[in-house]
């Protein structure tokens, strides 16, 4: 997790740049919605770990709801990688949709976001919708019609979902017998089922049902 930073001095204050003050701001946001939800951040506290004059605060992001929602947002190059996933043949998409996304967990800065993301979902409304846009709009919209025909929404809401599942286990519960495991044994093992979630064969209950989303 993204941490507050202070000078030799131990001492804390309006940092040197508007970038470095910024990107010091949503660390600090992250942790104290993380810590306290949304209702129980302040900015204040948020200011306060970051080193800056609450001013600052609504100088970048207006206010509270605008700074959760900048903390919330992935590095515009996340969106790239997901896309990526599923270049190359249909029977690797399970395989490299599952390192994509694992990968952007393992890399601090787009963890952060993320973690707080996710987090958050729990508790505010705001959250909850960015990572149900995430999980099913964003995502069907993109590569739905480049999967099955049969019900590509549940497909893909499946696998986005036990990816989220895995995640959750290794980065913010940090279960053992999942963090014992490196990366590469990770996808190894999940790999195959995001792939079945993808192409495989539906049981004839969601055949026979004739949902297309």
């Amino acid at each position: 997790m993204l941490l507050m930073t202070v000078d030799t001095g131990g001492r804390t204050g309006r940092r040197p740049g508007h970038a470095s003050s910024r990107q010091a701001i949503l660390a600090a946001a992250r942790d104290q919605f993380i810590a306290h939800g949304y209702r129980g951040a302040t900015l204040r506290a948020i200011a306060a770990q970051a080193g800056i004059d609450p001013a600052l605060i609504r100088h970048f992001f207006k206010d509270k709801d605008g700074l959760f929602s900048a903390a919330m947002e992935l590095p515009p190059e996340a969106a790239g990688l997901i896309a990526g996933a599923f270049d190359g043949p249909s029977d690797q998409w399970g395989e490299q949709l599952t390192r994509t996304y694992l990968a952007l967990w393992e890399d601090p800065e787009t963890a952060a976001p993320l973690r707080a993301t996710l987090v958050s979902a729990f508790a505010n409304d705001q959250a909850r919708d960015r990572l149900r846009a995430f999980a099913t709009n964003t995502i069907l919209t993109t590569f739905g019609p480049r999967l099955p025909p049969d019900a590509p929404g549940l497909r893909l809401t499946l696998a986005v979902s036990h990816l989220i599942g895995i995640a959750q286990a290794r980065h913010l519960i940090q279960a053992p017998p999942i963090l014992a495991y490196d990366l590469d044994t990770i996808v190894a093992i999940v790999g195959p089922t995001i792939q079945r979630y993808l192409t495989g064969p539906l049981p004839d209950a969601v055949l026979r049902a004739g949902v297309s989303a």
